[in-house]
């Protein structure tokens, strides 16, 4: 029940967090709206926070439906890579002008009509790991074989590409590290991890410089890490860094204790996407150090917890689910506030459980339900 109740707090965090750090971008957004006529009313500090509610409410249901499934249909092979099929379907549905969302020059959501919108990447980041230990348990006793890692690098070449072209590096790379990390728990030899990591690492920076290049769609992610490995290219922090310049501010001013839950400067607009990417460093300047280590310790002790129960699991296939959706979880949480602290460049990616973003939220819920009934062995 442990893992249930950490999941919780953390979605309540994540709501009082994105209550008060989303106000001005809320007010700023309905203005528009109301000026455009495509909205009705006043505009409202509070739009955000009422969408997080709503999601939190989608995000229960689907919750409860996984937990009525069996953890034998997802050990079905049949059933996963049907379910591969059509998260692969609706991921290249971004791609159709008129169903695909365009923000920040990537191409994020699919609209589908009475429905809110999805963010499909967040759900191929599940059912790639559902599809991943099926595939991977097939082929154990080959694992250690050139021809296993050359023949998946080739299928994972062309599934990452379509994330290449969205354009959306940040879920390349956290797919890229599950698949290491449950390859190196089925006892693949450290050479081929440590040669497919680097080959890998320069892969992307390449493709993603050359791209920049060739195409003002792909820019700004050569200009963040052009940033990130030299901060001299914008020394005010004026264009590509500012964002990154202001979250560091935000963390550094909230010092011990904070300056306390909704008495902040950075949410005015000095941290654009306040509420999803940077909610981490948005939410520092309240809560301070203090406030920092306790929802440090909730990720912790949800790592220590799954860690610690996984001699538990005896079946080979529950415990490759188990490591794949721990290690999906952990390595984003990693990744969100690295990238909050400057230790990586702009990713793009979402923080678990406190970030605004509907289908994310709701995957993170049914990550937690999954790994629940294995445990209880449900």
């Amino acid at each position: 029940m442990a893992i249930i109740m950490i999941g919780i707090a953390l979605t309540v965090i994540g709501i009082l967090a994105i209550y008060s750090v989303s106000i001005y971008e809320s007010f700023t957004l309905t203005m528009s709206l109301v000026a455009k006529w495509t909205m009705t009313g006043d505009p409202s500090n509070y739009f955000y926070f009422f969408r997080q509610l709503r999601s939190v409410g989608i995000a229960v249901v689907a919750a409860g439906l996984i937990y009525k499934l069996s953890i034998k249909f997802f050990q079905n092979e049949r059933n996963m890579t049907i379910l591969a099929i059509v998260l692969m379907v609706l991921q290249i549905s971004v791609f159709i002008p008129w169903i695909g969302t365009t923000l920040n020059g990537a191409r994020w959501w699919i609209n589908i009509p009475f429905l809110p919108s999805i963010q499909p990447s967040e759900l191929f980041k599940l059912g790639y790991v559902l599809f991943l230990w099926s595939w991977l348990l097939r082929r154990r006793s080959i694992v250690n074989d050139r021809k296993f890692f050359v023949s998946f690098i080739v299928v994972n070449i062309i599934l990452f590409g379509i994330f290449l072209l969205i354009p959306d590096l940040g879920t390349v790379m956290i797919l890229g590290i599950v698949w290491l990390i449950m390859c190196r728990y089925m006892w693949a030899k450290l050479k081929y991890i440590l040669r497919i990591l680097f080959g890998g690492l320069f892969a992307g920076l390449a493709a993603g410089s050359i791209l920049g290049m060739v195409s003002d769609r792909f820019s700004y992610i050569q200009q963040r890490f052009t940033y990130f490995i030299s901060s001299s290219v914008d020394p005010q922090a004026k264009q590509i860094g500012w964002q990154n310049q202001q979250a560091l501010l935000a963390i550094g001013w909230g010092w011990f204790f904070g300056k306390g839950y909704g008495k902040w400067l950075q949410k005015f607009w000095y941290i654009p996407e306040a509420q999803s990417d940077f909610v981490f460093s948005a939410l520092s300047e309240e809560i301070g150090f203090f406030g920092n280590l306790v929802i440090l310790w909730l990720y912790f002790y949800l790592c220590y917890y799954f860690l610690s129960r996984l001699y538990k699991i005896k079946d080979d296939y529950k415990k490759m689910i188990w490591v794949g959706i721990v290690s999906l979880i952990i390595v984003q949480v990693f990744v969100n506030i690295w990238v909050n602290t400057e230790i990586l460049p702009n990713t793009g990616l979402t923080l678990p459980f406190l970030s605004y973003w509907g289908t994310a939220l709701m995957v993170n819920m049914m990550e937690i339900i999954i790994l629940y009934k294995i445990i209880k062995n449900k």
